[in-house]
């Protein structure tokens, strides 16, 4: 017979853990459910790690393949097994098992090896409790990040073991969902997209799809055939699966993207009328724009006065400072034809509005966007190259010159123009009469003056009533006032709504929300980002999958 080590010993972990009436370290008691029994505990030379001998507790042995008890023992053998730590060491214990021969004649296996309660597996080197432990940590970080956390608190494991653990967890099957919310995530951004699958009964995520395609989406749900209820955005490639499984489904339209949408169409509308807002606030400072002419053109038109005026090229060429053959070109042409080279972006058309921009304290950034909504054609690089000057003084002479002026120049008070989405948040505010402050009031009853403001701005209050109250017959009203609006960008959005009607309607009468899976999709870019972009398509489904188990 094969004695346990260390039978009847004194151990240093006793004396030195247990109050001073207690004699012996009876740790038994923490391994109850799992049939063992610690005979005794020692702490090593160096004081790093804690040492539990153990046997199972029971007098027989169960079959794992037959379920019959045996007490014929055959042979031991010792098992070192890890364990959670004490007061941040290691934990090892010693495990001597017993292997017992099999009387039962059915049996095709002679011999077995016990495995006690639910504390100890087969083939494993730790237990169960340190199992969940280390497969917590998987679940809320990376793999790297888990070991090192994991060997800060004793248990001493390696990155790969970490993923090994996670990915021999099996991803459950959830035939019997009836009501999901689907929407898309980027596994790269313009590149490559998924589908998030998340249960509206348990708000829990079922499955992560590879794309976001029909075909994806049309071969899970014919896979769950119990599906009878999904709430989507406003993609229609997610409606186009659901009508082809040619299944009874309901189709829900998200109300938050709903809103979103409506939100998009009034920075359209705002942008494309941007204008109006600009040249009211400059019509109320009573400044004027001047705009510069093409130098080009001015010498020209010099060139053919005097060429009416009688004088021949040699006197035009003197009087105007100019080489004879510019004045000879001149004088056999009617108008002045466009540069034979590459057009070249006309700054002269923009350089008193930038530099007066500029003047009043705004960034070359904002400005290019603003030029850029009306018509200015160049790239942002060529752009703060040609006005560098205003900046960092990079044109010399020109530039200290610019500065000095502007310096003594006396300041002006006058109101900043807004750029077109802090505008569209302005109105967005008033629509859904949030507190505002009195400059924002007033660009709302500025911008009043406009018919098609006020069109857009009484179509969004009035869609948002409608989406958030509880009549569905409110939105074939809306459809009817504003589906023949004369702006282009609320027309297109009120067809989209007529496309998807039966959904939106679904929408204001279902207490149905697509905002738990939005949660998740935040969730998941999260998780991508602990695992530096690298995490695959299977493990990112584990972890969400799982993300319970160590956040619930």
């Amino acid at each position: 017979m094969c004695k346990s080590p260390n039978r009847g010993k004194n151990t240093i972990f006793s004396s030195r853990c247990l109050p001073r009436n207690c004699t012996h370290a009876d740790l038994t008691s923490l391994y109850a459910p799992s049939d063992l029994l610690i005979e005794s505990t020692e702490c090593d030379d160096n004081g790093h790690s804690y040492h539990l001998y153990a046997q199972c507790s029971l007098p027989y042995g169960k079959c794992p393949y037959c379920g019959s008890e045996s007490h014929r023992v055959h042979s031991r053998y010792l098992r070192t097994i890890s364990d959670l730590s004490i007061l941040g060491r290691p934990v090892v214990i010693t495990f001597e098992a017993r292997k017992f021969f099999c009387d039962n004649p059915c049996c095709h296996k002679k011999t077995f090896a016990e495995q006690p309660g639910d504390e100890v597996f087969r083939y494993r080197r730790r237990t169960r409790r340190c199992e969940m432990v280390v497969t917590q940590h998987s679940l809320s970080t990376s793999s790297e990040s888990a070991r090192k956390l994991l060997y800060a608190i004793g248990i001493r494991v390696s990155g790969d073991t970490v993923l090994r653990d996670l990915h021999r967890m099996p991803v459950p099957e959830c035939a019997e969902v009836q009501r999901i919310g689907v929407d898309d995530w980027a596994f790269r951004k313009g590149v490559t997209y998924g589908s998030i699958i998340v249960s509206l009964e348990t708000n829990s995520v079922i499955d992560l799809l590879g794309e976001r395609d029909v075909d994806s989406f049309h071969g899970w749900l014919d896979n769950h055939s119990r599906v009878s209820v999904v709430s989507r955005d406003r993609s229609t490639d997610y409606s186009a699966a659901i009508a082809a499984t040619g299944r009874d489904i309901t189709e829900v339209a998200d109300r938050f993207h709903l809103n979103m949408n409506m939100s998009d169409c009034v920075t359209k509308v705002i942008g494309s009328h941007y204008d109006d807002y600009r040249k009211s606030v400059r019509r109320e400072e009573g400044q004027e724009e001047t705009v510069k002419t093409d130098s080009r053109q001015v010498m020209f038109n010099e060139v053919k006065e005097l060429q009416a005026a009688g004088l021949n090229i040699v006197q035009i060429a003197r009087k105007l400072d100019i080489a004879r053959q510019t004045v000879r070109k001149y004088m056999k042409l009617d108008s002045l034809p466009k540069r034979a080279s590459k057009e070249r972006i006309p700054y002269y058309l923009y350089d008193t509005y930038v530099e007066e921009e500029y003047r009043h304290g705004k960034d070359l950034l904002k400005i290019f966007m603003e030029i850029k909504s009306k018509g200015f054609t160049g790239s942002l690089t060529p752009f703060y190259d040609h006005y560098s000057y205003l900046s960092d003084g990079h044109r010399g002479y020109r530039a200290k010159k610019e500065i000095e002026k502007m310096k003594g120049m006396p300041s002006v008070e006058r109101e900043p123009l807004l750029p077109i989405r802090q505008i569209a948040h302005i109105v967005d505010k008033s629509i859904r009469e949030k507190k505002m402050q009195a400059m924002e009031s007033s660009l709302v009853d500025k911008l009043m003056s406009f018919g098609w403001f006020r069109d857009i701005y009484n179509a969004a209050s009035s869609f948002y009533s409608t989406i958030m109250g509880d009549k569905a017959a409110d939105l074939s009203l809306w459809l009817n006032t504003y589906g023949q609006s004369p702006i282009k960008e609320l027309r297109t959005f009120a067809y989209g709504i007529k496309m998807d009607l039966k959904a939106v309607q679904n929408a204001i009468i279902m207490d149905v929300s697509n905002g738990i899976v939005e949660g998740y999709v935040n969730k998941l870019k999260a998780v991508k980002r602990l695992m530096y972009g690298r995490a695959s398509l299977q493990l990112l489904r584990r972890k969400m999958v799982f993300s319970d188990l160590c956040f619930n």
